[in-house]
């Protein structure tokens, strides 16, 4: 039988093998974080020691490069179930460091772009691995390490997801949000998949960036909205102020900011972008609500000149906003050809899905 450093040793030759035939990294979705620190942070901590969540790691690694590189076939499912069932015995054995823990949130979320990438569009799977994942941070208290790095670009990865989920489920649902995965989980679903309906995320001791906060108290008041019709009066007033804050919500990371090289350029101009579209999507939400109509063209034209600027766009959220709001050919075009360039990595199944709509 093979040695444990035998083992590890042939698991380090085959994700490397993986990750430079595939550069899989692409596949993953980060906001206003460094792609290359990214991905030498999660090899880290697939092969800084021997316990059983770094083993987690490697295997939803190699679950993720191996898919992005031949598609879900046997071999992906494979290191998929060997990377539950490691998670599963480590949290039997009890999580006892927060290297672990945050092994553990780095695993989660792995595995929960592969299914990101591979589930149906009426799947919410994915969604799941983020609750997990979310339940790991607060039972070790992970959102108080705030002088470890490693862990705050995990939670930054992880309130990103979260906030793509709480838009997902208020516009990709039928019925009222508690009943969602009722069915399946014998619960309310709002409060098992993303917790409480109060706007909590900006209440952390390591907040997300305030465009992601902006968007997740925009978020959980159009979910009351939308499940209780007799509370318009406060939705208005709470939406109004929100639209007071929103020239307050750009911001750069202290990654990016200060230079002017062209990765840092365009994250820049995404950020700016994601103010743009949110500053339109409450301005359409205040207006379905209280029926006053706003005027968003300002930002509209702001956001298709940043678009113009852009190689490629690889979050969906702006795509999809302007895509909605695109008035003429050529903004439909240039939508059209940032999805387009997407869909030429195969292996991006959510922008087919994305091209779709």
């Amino acid at each position: 039988m093979p040695t444990r450093r035998k083992r590890r040793g042939t698991g380090l030759r085959l994700l490397k093998c993986l990750l430079v035939a595939s550069n899989a990294f692409s596949s993953l979705a980060i906001f206003n974080q460094d792609a290359a620190d990214f991905r030498s942070l999660l090899i880290q901590m697939a092969l800084s020691n021997s316990t059983v969540s770094s083993q987690a790691v490697l295997f939803a690694l190699l679950a993720v490069a191996s898919q992005y590189r031949d598609g879900l076939q046997s071999r992906a499912v494979q290191f998929k179930t060997a990377a539950i069932s490691a998670l599963a015995k480590s949290a039997k054995n009890g999580i006892s460091s927060t290297t672990e823990a945050a092994q553990h949130v780095a695993a989660g979320m792995l595995l929960c772009t592969f299914d990101t990438q591979t589930c149906s569009e009426t799947s919410g799977q994915w969604i799941w691995y983020i609750r997990g994942v979310k339940d790991v941070i607060k039972t070790n208290h992970l959102d108080n390490q705030t002088n470890n790095s490693f862990v705050t670009q995990l939670l930054d990865w992880v309130n990103y997801h979260e906030v793509i989920a709480q838009f997902s489920i208020l516009h990709w649902r039928h019925g009222p949000v508690d009943s969602v995965f009722a069915k399946q989980l014998g619960i309310k679903g709002w409060e098992w998949i993303l917790g409480t309906k109060e706007p909590q995320i900006s209440n952390r001791a390591h907040p997300p960036p305030r465009i992601l906060q902006f968007l997740s108290e925009l978020f959980n008041i159009l979910f009351q909205a939308f499940d209780q019709r007799d509370m318009t009066e406060n939705l208005v007033g709470s939406l109004r102020k929100l639209e007071g804050r929103a020239s307050t919500i750009a911001e750069l990371s202290d990654a990016h900011g200060g230079s002017s090289t062209e990765a840092n350029t365009d994250a820049a101009n995404m950020i700016e972008l994601y103010q743009m579209v949110a500053t339109i999507y409450l301005a359409r939400a205040s207006e379905s609500i209280s029926g006053e109509l706003r005027n968003v063209q300002p930002f509209l034209d702001r956001a298709f000149a940043l678009l113009q600027r852009m190689r490629t766009c690889e979050l969906h959220f702006p795509l999809l906003m302007l895509g909605y709001e695109a008035r003429t050919d050529e903004q439909r075009i240039m939508i059209l050809d940032l999805v387009r360039r997407a869909e030429e990595n195969p292996h991006k199944r959510t922008w087919i899905v994305c091209g779709g709509v």
